[in-house]
């Protein structure tokens, strides 16, 4: 997944991991998420074009009932 920069990792947490963060007091929200952006933009940093990479796997399930 490429996301635009350390802003756009920041919008992804923030609206994708938001069963993890909401746990966090939301005075303290912003700052934990900035930290963990810096944190992980340490371990595996931009790319020359800014964007920020994180390595997963999408899984994608479709259930069909039978009669």
């Amino acid at each position: 997944m490429e996301h635009d920069g350390e802003s756009g990792l920041a919008g992804w947490i923030r609206t994708t991991w938001m069963p993890f963060t909401e746990r966090i007091p939301e005075n303290q929200r912003d700052q934990f998420i900035n930290e963990l952006v810096s944190a992980y933009i340490q371990q595996v940093p931009l790319d020359t074009n800014g964007k920020a990479h994180v390595a997963m796997v999408r899984l994608e399930v479709e259930a069909i009932k039978n009669a």
